[in-house]
């Protein structure tokens, strides 16, 4: 039986977007429970690993690290989301050399970009003239890999030569790049010329070479969940697949979801992610070290990324443009409250390892033992020691040693010393504190606010009637399909504002002051009524 109301659908005007599903409110959520049904548990690599892939389709995709050991699940939960999405798109590589690259995924062109084929070699009985224009037109040409939504997944580190030719593409420092090697494309040794062009979502599911590991920065960082919950629901699984080996869970839903992935790829070139809070989630994020700056860019990314997914059930700004005697409309989806508050709660899964690049046992280790130390400084065995007691999952001494190695060079630990006891031990000091600890939880309801919005749209406004602009002219939808224009209150009553806020609100000030303030804040006279009915004992 199917996840969907079809029929509910139609009436909310599905029909009208080209994608039935893409108007129900809880697909992206449904798309997590099927995938659920062969991923289990690993809530968060799931989510990150389908928004990474998502992101592939948008103008900056994202890079995703999967660091851990082997056997927790970083590949299968990779390949199992990727079933979701057009084949086409997919690259699964390995050790992959620069030449096969680009004999595998390269296209020989022509100056003027068309495909050379084998078939159109001149035959040997051609006339001089045939052969010495193909000759040309081979010497100007070219290989392209065109990197544009596709999909890049290392199941196993690259190619140290790939990987460098690949670099600036992945760090997106450069949309294309080009470099010549020696080949044989028509049976004759010649100097090929190679472009790469476009920025691709890239998942990294082996890491442990330092080349791949500088990529680091510039990526998102996570590990699958270790938990004794997780290998039980694993093994159950497996076992249920062998009970019933008949069993598909590419059922009528999975076509469907397989569907709404093709008609996003397409959906998302024709419409732009507009974030109104973007400056003051800005001026809000922590920013005390340099790389907080790319951080603040992935986390953007990932806003808007979701964003697209719901690009249906979201207000729109529309730009009307005029330009000599034409006009025409952009079409732009407003990020709201409920995607800040999804991509916020990821990122806090994900800040540490992200920041640090580090594997999540390694960070589990520093604050479920390191941290726990009663004394100011220990050594590698101390720390082995009470591992070995806490978990069952033992480690020797030189395992540790590499953990605690991992976190001074990241600046977690310091060693302070030989111990005087045993020349042979390094004393060890933590020096990463809870007060330099780079995070706080952002509220939503405190950096954006009614007034906030009205000052967005002033802006937006001045931008348009500039002096070269001054023909634009912008208006707001409640939605994209059958949309009604709406007034700044009512979009940030209905899309902006944080319910849960407003209890917050509560025990932050005085009954008396509560009512004026809530007012003041913007919430609405229902939700304020209510609020006060629910709570009547206390005030």
């Amino acid at each position: 039986m199917s996840v969907f109301d079809y029929k509910r659908l139609k009436e909310m005007g599905g029909y009208n977007t080209g994608c039935l599903i893409s108007v129900d409110p809880e697909v992206y959520s449904k798309m997590m429970q099927h995938i659920g049904k062969i991923v289990k548990r690993d809530e968060v690599t799931k989510n990150m690993v389908l928004l990474t892939c998502l992101s592939a389709y948008t103008p900056n995709p994202l890079n995703l690290f999967l660091r851990g050991e082997s056997s927790i699940g970083k590949t299968y939960n990779v390949t199992s989301v990727l079933k979701y999405f057009p084949k086409e798109d997919v690259w699964l590589l390995g050790g992959l050399s620069p030449t096969a690259l680009i004999h595998d995924y390269g296209m020989l062109v022509d100056e003027n970009g068309e495909e050379i084929r084998r078939i159109d070699k001149p035959a040997k009985k051609a006339s001089p003239e045939e052969t010495e224009a193909w000759l040309k037109r081979l010497q100007k040409s070219h290989y392209e890999v065109n990197l544009e939504d596709k999909i890049l997944v290392f199941l196993e580190a690259p190619n140290i030569e790939t990987f460098n030719k690949l670099r600036p593409i992945l760090s997106h420092d450069a949309y294309e790049i080009s470099y010549k090697f020696a080949d044989k494309p028509f049976g004759h040794i010649q100097t090929m010329h190679v472009v790469l062009k476009g920025w691709p979502a890239t998942i990294f599911c082996s890491t442990a070479e330092k080349y791949v590991q500088d990529l680091a920065t510039r990526s998102l960082t996570l590990t699958p969940e270790t938990t004794e919950d997780k290998y039980r629901e694993a093994n159950v699984f497996t076992g249920d697949k062998a009970s019933f080996p008949w069993r598909s869970f590419e059922d009528s839903d999975f076509q469907e979801f397989c569907s709404f992935i093709r008609f996003l790829r397409e959906e998302i070139k024709k419409k732009h992610v507009l974030i109104p809070y973007a400056k003051n989630l800005a001026l809000n994020f922590p920013s005390q070290f340099p790389r907080s700056m790319r951080d603040f860019k992935q986390v953007v990314s990932l806003l808007k990324v979701f964003s697209y997914i719901h690009m249906f059930q979201r207000p729109i700004l529309v730009r009307h443009v005029k330009e000599e005697e034409k006009e025409r409309e952009e079409l732009y989806v407003l990020s709201c409250a409920e995607d800040f508050e999804f991509v916020m709660e990821l990122w806090e899964e994900i800040r540490e390892t992200t920041e640090t690049s580090a594997p999540a046992q390694i960070i589990q280790f520093f604050h479920d033992v390191v941290e726990k130390v009663e004394v100011d400084e220990f050594t590698v065995n101390d720390l082995t020691r009470d591992w070995n007691e806490k978990f069952p999952d033992r480690k020797s001494s030189d395992a540790i040693r590499s953990w605690v190695n991992f976190l001074c060079d990241i600046g977690y630990l310091t060693k302070t010393g030989t111990n005087p006891l045993d020349k042979r031990e390094n004393l060890i000091k933590i020096i990463f504190t809870e007060k330099n600890r780079n995070c706080r939880v952002l509220d939503f309801s405190v950096i954006f606010k009614l007034d906030s919005l009205k000052e967005w749209w002033n802006e937006a406004k001045q931008i348009s009637s500039g002096v070269n602009e001054k023909h634009n002219t912008l208006s707001l939808k409640d939605k994209f399909v059958n949309g009604n224009e709406i007034s700044l209150e009512d979009l940030y009553n209905q899309f902006f504002l944080n319910k849960a806020g407003i209890d917050q609100l509560f025990h932050e000030t005085h009954s008396a002051q509560f009512v004026e303030k809530a007012f003041k804040e913007g919430y609405l006279e229902e939700d304020v009524r209510q609020f006060l009915e629910k709570n009547k004992e206390k005030l």
